[in-house]
């Protein structure tokens, strides 16, 4: 979610900006913005690259966002999968894509949302999952440096490597190794430390291996 959150930025803002400042803005590194950016432009935004010392860069100020960018279905799509992002995320609620969405195309957007809330109700999980936390953050940067982690769970301690999350009905789990494949909840993880210690070996994915994982 964090290229919708770049793309609106840059159309508000309407001037100059540098990486730094965008990684500075987003709280992630520039190495991770040039990768968003990279992305934006491969979508097919017109961002303008600046060299030298007054360098930045900025979305080309011809380009406007059409409203009819989408078909019917793909937006219909589209403001559900973020609806239903908004009721089990805390972190996508508390960004307010759709809010956004509605500043590009607000009749069309309100319209599809209120069908979608009279038709539609989710009730999966008592609490949001909470991305935003030192918890996911840790992990997060695990993941980016393929580092080893130590997890707290219930007063025991755990190293592990983790290799992704796994939405399940139960809620939000980390599927992780360390000499066989685990899957874990997040929520029975009371702490996360990151090890100086990486792994760059091969990995079975948990779509090829989720009936041989371990439940912790």
């Amino acid at each position: 979610m964090r290229l919708l959150d770049i793309l609106f930025y840059l159309l508000r803002i309407n001037s100059k900006v540098t990486v730094k400042e965008l990684a500075e803005i987003f709280n992630v590194s520039t190495k991770t913005i040039r990768r968003d950016l990279d992305k934006l432009s491969i979508l097919g935004i017109p961002i303008i690259f600046y060299r030298g010392v007054n360098g930045g860069l900025e979305i080309d100020k011809n380009y406007v966002i059409a409203k009819h960018l989408l078909r019917e279905s793909d937006y219909k799509n589209l403001i559900l999968a973020l609806y239903i992002g908004e009721n089990i995320s805390k972190s996508i609620s508390d960004s307010f894509l759709i809010d956004k969405f509605k500043t590009v195309d607000k009749e069309r957007c309100s319209k599809i949302l209120s069908n979608i809330e009279e038709r539609f109700v989710i009730d999966l999980y008592e609490d949001k999952f909470d991305n935003k936390n030192t918890i996911y953050e840790n992990i997060d940067i695990a993941f980016d440096n393929k580092s080893f982690i130590q997890l707290e769970i219930e007063n025991k301690k755990l190293e592990v490597y983790p290799i992704c999350y796994v939405l399940k009905k139960e809620g939000l789990c980390l599927y992780c190794y360390k000499e066989e494949y685990m899957i874990i909840s997040i929520s029975k993880i009371s702490d996360v430390i990151i090890c100086d210690k990486s792994y760059d070996g091969p990995i079975i994915s948990y779509e090829k291996n989720k009936d041989k994982v371990k439940v912790i």
